[in-house]
């Protein structure tokens, strides 16, 4: 399976990151948060285990944990519920530090009456993904569903509203600043690999993940949403576990065919959702997992990665048939793997992403970059990747 041919953002990726060590926490306080206020009053996070803050570790199983090793690259300050499927940040906490913030807003169910105070002042934001979970309620494994995540938020502003520590109408415009993160999708594919679904039913399967979606969507425009950023889902036939299985080691291309099926329909429908201005005054940026990844496959060393099939941490073939567990194969060189595990990627994976959310072109990030989304410069800040 061919991937496409690195787009040029690359360049702008390693030149950045590689300057700057990525479990370096001098280099994330003065790169993030410290030099320069937030661009946004709060970020509210929705989706699975790309994002997920640490909602998992108060859930019973069979809701998947992060366990040690996970998390081993994380500052000493961050509490040891890290509750993060890779060896360090993950893509919302690389986000939220792009906009000002330190790292990811709490874990919705880890909040205490001291750390909500913020929240209910419209501030900093709440993380409600959780890994595992899906778009569609059948994926469910014990996880907190998409659906089931809007209506906490809803719970959320009115709690907000109850505590009368901000007015409605400025509630209102905070949220309007808001950003709201959102990247779900990828789980719901196990219906095809536990025979649930047929593959040939992909466009019909498919097209209802996506009309929920843009569903919940509206939810969230209902409740103050205005602008969304949406992380497609990355190119799923190129994952270790994908790479375990198939007879060459390569790229599964029917997975990578649902994926790309995915992403399409999403933009397409999201696009008729504000045509007719049925949700005026939104704005949202759809950024590409899947061509950032399919980029570092296609040129790793120009991304500054030296394996982008083996994982990280794991066992068997490609370390893409066991998880990241305490007995788990761990990998010395995590700031050169693509990927941690059998279906995440590593934290050096996630700051090359994430800057070409913010700064890159169309093929990155579409309509808008994140940058531009969020009002920030359009341009990656010198002094954010400066050596130190």
């Amino acid at each position: 399976m061919t991937v496409p041919a690195a787009g040029s953002l690359l360049l702008l990726v390693v030149a950045a990151v590689v300057l700057c060590s990525s479990s370096s926490v001098t280099c994330d306080e003065v790169r993030h948060g410290v030099r320069r206020p937030a661009a946004v009053p709060a970020m509210y996070v929705f989706g699975d285990s790309l994002v997920d803050a640490g909602n998992n570790d108060f859930l019973p199983p069979p809701a998947p944990h992060a366990v040690t090793p996970n998390g081993v690259d994380l500052p000493r300050w961050v509490l040891h519920r890290t509750g993060r499927f890779t060896n360090g940040y993950n893509l919302a906490d690389i986000i939220a530090q792009h906009v000002g913030f330190k790292m990811s807003p709490p874990a919705y169910l880890s909040l205490t009456p001291l750390s909500n105070l913020d929240l209910l002042r419209g501030r900093g934001g709440a993380n409600y993904a959780s890994g595992g979970s899906g778009i569609l309620d059948t994926t469910w494994n014990g996880t907190i569903s998409l659906r089931e995540q809007v209506e906490l938020f809803r719970k959320t502003k009115a709690r907000i509203t109850r505590a009368g520590l901000v007015g409605r109408k400025r509630l209102d415009d905070l949220l309007a600043r808001s950003l709201f993160v959102i990247s779900t999708g990828g789980n719901d594919f196990r219906a095809f690999t536990n025979g649930h679904v047929p593959i040939s039913d992909a466009p019909a399967f498919i097209a209802g993940m996506v009309a929920d979606y843009v569903k919940y969507i509206n939810e969230l425009y209902k409740l103050g949403a205005r602008k969304l950023a949406l992380l497609d889902i990355l190119p799923v036939g190129c994952l270790p576990s994908q790479h375990a299985i198939t007879a060459n080691g390569e790229c599964d291309a029917d997975g990578n065919t649902l994926s790309q099926m995915f992403n399409a329909l999403l933009r397409t429908e999201m696009a008729k959702a504000v045509a007719p201005a049925s949700m005026p005054g939104l704005r949202y940026s759809i950024a590409s997992l899947y061509n950032v990844f399919s980029d570092m496959i296609a040129n790793p060393k120009l991304a500054g990665l030296r394996e982008v099939e083996v994982a990280c941490c794991g066992g068997g073939k490609f370390n893409g048939e066991v998880e990241c567990t305490v007995g788990a194969s761990l990998c010395g060189n995590r700031d050169e793997h693509l990927f941690w595990d059998f279906v995440h990627g590593t934290q050096a994976a996630y700051r090359r992403a994430v800057l070409a959310f913010f700064y890159g072109t169309a093929r990155e990030a579409e309509p808008i970059n994140l940058a531009q989304l969020v009002g920030a410069p359009t341009t990656a800040p010198a002094m954010a990747y400066s050596s130190i």
